[in-house]
């Protein structure tokens, strides 16, 4: 299985340049940060696609995925024009992906400033926001992989793979499948769901992922091994789901970032060879 790592590692570079630390520390394989930095269309002009495809081809860098704005983009919000507004925004994500040959934007169905609407509400709203965006979707050729959320209040529709699933079969579209969060699954009561269910649950939906660890309290994003998650569990989830993709590690920057992302490119080797 390959190994990727997060620009969001080295969130405080330009993209350009943390393109080229993630080169350096062995990956070949990368997602791309697209939330008020980096490739977010608000901040990344499109003039520049052109020369960012070709850096990523003389890198020899896959751009797995992209991870589309979170920070003022809520899909399930009841407010029609702020809807608008977060569907645009997500659509000129879907465009960078095509230029610069990215399959898989990864999208978050809602924002937890929705939740006193309910989950009935907050589901029907992401649908409908969905069906526009997965359309346009199709058009260019570009997957979206929407992922599970940090479980909010009693309950947040989208913070479980059922949840997600259900946002599938009822669009229906092949260009429609999962991000599973290992952090945001172990944040989970236990007794609910293990990451292994998870992972089964998504089966054959299961694009793409987000690898990273905490100690079951909030969603630190701390490197594999420095919390809690049985990674064993995770190996063999990912076995018994046949998944295919790339094990995308997805850690906070911090302390010496290179050093962090060599090491987390060994951790991950070391946990998918046991």
């Amino acid at each position: 299985m390959k190994v990727g790592y997060h620009t969001w590692s080295f969130a405080s570079l330009p993209l350009e340049e943390a393109l080229k630390h993630i080169k350096d520390a062995g990956f070949a394989e990368v997602e791309i940060l697209a939330n008020k930095r980096h490739l977010d269309p608000r901040v990344y002009p499109h003039e520049k696609l052109p020369q960012l495809r070709n850096l990523l081809r003389n890198l020899s860098l896959c751009a797995n995925s992209v991870h589309a704005p979170m920070d003022g983009v809520d899909l399930s919000t009841s407010n029609l024009e702020d809807r608008r507004r977060a569907v645009e925004l997500l659509v000129d994500t879907l465009e960078y992906c095509r230029e610069i040959d990215c399959p898989i934007a990864v999208v978050h169905p809602n924002r937890s400033e929705s939740l006193p609407l309910g989950v009935e509400a907050m589901k029907r709203n992401s649908i409908e926001a969905l069906n526009e965006i997965v359309a346009k979707a199709e058009d260019l050729g570009v997957k979206i992989a929407l992922e599970n959320l940090i479980e909010k209040g009693k309950r947040r529709f989208g913070s479980r793979v059922a949840d997600l699933i259900e946002i599938i079969e009822n669009i229906g579209s092949s260009n429609l499948g999962v991000c599973l969060d290992t952090g945001h699954t172990n944040l989970l009561p236990k007794a609910d769901v293990s990451l292994e269910d998870e992972m089964i649950e998504a089966g054959d939906h299961l694009w793409t992922l987000h690898i990273h660890d905490n100690d079951g309290s909030l969603d630190y994003h701390w490197p594999l091994g420095e919390g809690n998650i049985d990674w064993s569990q995770v190996v063999s989830g990912l076995k018994r789901a046949n998944y295919k993709g790339v094990f995308m590690t997805e850690i906070q920057e911090g302390g010496d970032p290179d050093e962090l992302a060599r090491r987390s490119l060994q951790k991950a080797v070391d946990i998918l060879s046991t």
